[in-house]
């Protein structure tokens, strides 16, 4: 008899292929028990997708019927409207304009007054803003005379100088 209590002796080698056979089997078994969940729960997980879709199309439909509906009510609104306007009286469609115009006139007018009338220092911006154009042009123009002044300071100053050299050498001529 054997240690194992088999009469056969057993070699390593068939034990261990024995051990990775039935280790194996194990593992396969937990592996189909694995992608057997993975497969329930991708299945609920697509039903909960499909019922969320669902629902938001329900809920767009729902907000595209509200729309039309307003959109023909308002339509429908628009042309009673059109229909008075069309058969008011010329006249009165021109005396309604007349009026338009009158009041955008008015609202011009006190809108002016109003900014005449405003506060001194609303006043007093505006004046300095009036006046920043012909500031520039006076800057300018003083500034375009000034450079031909001092151009002719400056043209006069060089010829002095020449003069004064030009007696200068003279004088060193004479004495040398």
């Amino acid at each position: 008899m054997t240690a194992n209590g088999n009469d056969l002796p057993r070699d390593a080698a068939a034990q261990a292929r024995e051990d990775v056979a039935s280790g194996t089997e194990t593992l396969s078994g937990k592996a189909d028990d694995v992608k057997e969940r993975a497969k329930a729960k991708a299945a609920q997980t697509k039903e909960a997708v499909a019922g969320q879709t669902d629902q938001a199309v329900k809920a767009a439909q729902d907000k595209v019927t509200q729309a039309k509906d307003k959109v023909t009510d308002l339509a429908s609104r628009a042309r009673e409207s059109d229909a008075s306007a069309a058969a008011s009286n010329p006249a009165v469609r021109t005396g309604a304009a007349a009026t338009g115009v009158a009041a955008v006139l008015v609202a011009w007018m006190l809108r002016r007054r109003a900014r005449r009338n405003s506060n001194p220092w609303h006043a007093a911006a505006r004046t300095a803003k009036s006046q920043i154009k012909s500031t520039r042009r006076q800057a300018k123009s003083g500034l375009k005379s000034a450079r031909k002044q001092s151009r002719a300071q400056a043209a006069a100053q060089i010829a002095a100088a020449k003069a004064k050299a030009s007696k200068a050498r003279s004088k060193a001529k004479s004495w040398g």
